[in-house]
């Protein structure tokens, strides 16, 4: 979440007792019984042709999304605030022309949104309507897309599964006992369970990549400032986007979305270096030497091999960075994030807010820098200054760097348990998260992509890192990788 969408006017924070306002129950299902809906087999680019050809209408694929979420969601629970009048309102009306114009997708909520309850995760806000839309609702809206809610996401956004407290586990539809990744959880179970073909997601420290990996989709973590929303600073270390199941939906996207912002040229589709042999750096373990587990491991190895057949030359690299000094880094600018959270909840009471109104390891963030000033971020944001000169130094040599995206593949629902010694749940966090939040500090772009499903089928992605501003020669490769190991047919069983 960016930080000014903490900053609450007024009495817009509608704390009311603390209550909480569950999805309606008329809206939404009570058995996870699937209706099979052909279009759903289509990305957002398919679907946006038929709209735009006059095969189908932006109310009858709303209309098929709508009943498909609420068969669904009991089974899954990805759906926070359901918006399904105001979708097929929108979706019957005159909508902006884009190659997107019309098609079903959900919003994050962590996007504050005009009038729709944004509740950022927490119990502190589960009454809260935003006045006004964050940057990225207006971008989504520009694009003629058709929200039809807010999709789960973890406490704002700071934990790697999809588990809040005030609203219950999001689970994975390739298996529903373990996680759908984090933070954008909810949105990556809408693509991967065929509700929406693609959803609006944001990642701070891997949370587009997390739950691409997790749940067998393909997600772009954007150059610092590459969305009109982020404004290139250190501080804005999340990236909005989306996670889709093909990769020209993401191209398409950024492409067709942004247009050169904050000094950044637009990302064209021609771009790419089309026919280029590209080198790339690969390692299996983090920088201090701790093994991944194996099927991660497998993960990698194979897509370097999928690489090596492409004709790109793949070679072995130690770590680039500085483990210790970075990780330190980024849970102080991730400490102010929660501290301002919570201060912002303050100064509406008048006072400290009560701490059952946050989760245990929001506080413990707020905790480790609360009596801290400025000038403990502004040593932070000299350690990422050195993270991008080690960037810069990689990428003369290599033109990406392949790694796992998580430690573990997808782990059980309740792994991480916030009741318990949050120091020591750190310590995993590190070495489970270990290789995405490196990208959000340097600010380069950054990708998952599905590339095996373990003996127990549930999906593992791995990660490509580039250089700043080359989106365009990520996806070069994606396609590439998708063409060599197609993904985008494979679907959980409770889909078929």
């Amino acid at each position: 979440m960016k930080r000014r969408e903490f900053l609450v006017q007024g009495s817009a924070l509608g704390l009311a007792g603390f209550g909480i306002t569950a999805c309606s129950p008329q809206d939404l299902g009570k058995k996870p019984v699937v209706v099979d809906i052909p279009q759903f087999k289509l990305d957002a680019t398919a679907q946006g042709k038929l709209i735009s050809s006059g095969k189908v209408s932006s109310l009858e694929l709303t209309n098929a999304a709508i009943e498909r979420a609420s068969k669904v969601n009991e089974a899954l629970n990805f759906i926070v605030n359901p918006t399904f009048e105001q979708a097929r309102e929108r979706a019957g009306s005159a909508l902006p022309v884009g190659p997107f114009s019309g098609v079903p997708t959900m919003t994050k909520d962590l996007t504050a949104t005009k009038g729709v309850r944004t509740a950022f995760g927490s119990r502190a806000f589960a009454e809260y309507i935003p006045q006004e839309n964050a940057g990225f609702a207006d971008v989504m809206q520009g694009a003629g897309l058709v929200s039809i809610g807010k999709s789960a996401t973890p406490e704002f956004g700071f934990l790697p599964v999809t588990e809040p407290l005030t609203f219950g586990p999001t689970r994975n539809p390739w298996n529903s006992d373990h996680t759908c990744g984090g933070s954008s959880g909810g949105s990556a179970v809408a693509v991967a369970s065929g509700v929406v073909p693609f959803a609006q997601a944001s990642d701070g420290g891997g949370s587009i990549r997390i739950p691409a990996s997790c749940c067998g989709l393909f997600g772009m973590k954007g150059s610092r400032g590459r969305w009109p929303d982020t404004d290139g600073t250190d501080w804005e270390i999340s990236i909005r986007g989306f996670v889709t199941r093909s990769v020209r939906d993401s191209q398409t996207a950024m492409a067709s979305m942004t247009g050169g912002e904050n000094g950044l040229p637009a990302v064209i589709l021609a771009d790419a270096e089309r026919g280029k042999k590209y080198k790339i750096g690969f390692r299996t373990a983090t920088p201090d030497g701790r093994e991944v587990h194996a099927d991660c491991k497998r993960a990698v190895l194979l897509a370097a091999k999928h690489c090596a057949q492409l004709g790109h030359e793949v070679v072995e690299v130690p770590a680039y960075y500085s483990w210790r000094e970075f990780w330190d880094a980024f849970m102080v600018v991730w400490a102010f994030g929660a501290k301002e959270a919570i201060n912002s909840v303050g100064q509406q009471l008048g006072g400290t807010p009560p701490r059952e109104l946050f989760e245990p390891f929001s506080w413990w963030l707020y905790d480790m820098v609360a009596d801290k000033d400025a000038s403990v971020l502004g040593v932070a944001f000299a350690q990422f200054a050195a993270e991008r000169e080690a960037a810069r130094k990689f990428h003369q040599s290599y033109d990406f760097c392949l790694s796992p995206v998580l430690g573990e593949p997808p782990i059980k629902i309740g792994a991480i348990d916030q009741s318990g010694d949050i120091e020591a749940m750190r310590d995993w966090l590190e070495h489970y998260v270990g290789f995405t939040p490196w990208a959000n500090a340097t600010g380069h772009p950054a990708m998952s992509v599905p590339i095996l499903r373990t003996e127990n089928d549930l999906p593992v992605g791995v990660q490509f890192e580039a250089a700043f501003g080359n989106e365009a020669n990520l996806f070069e490769l994606a396609l590439q990788l998708e063409q060599i190991a197609p993904w985008a047919q494979d679907w959980p069983k409770m889909v078929g």
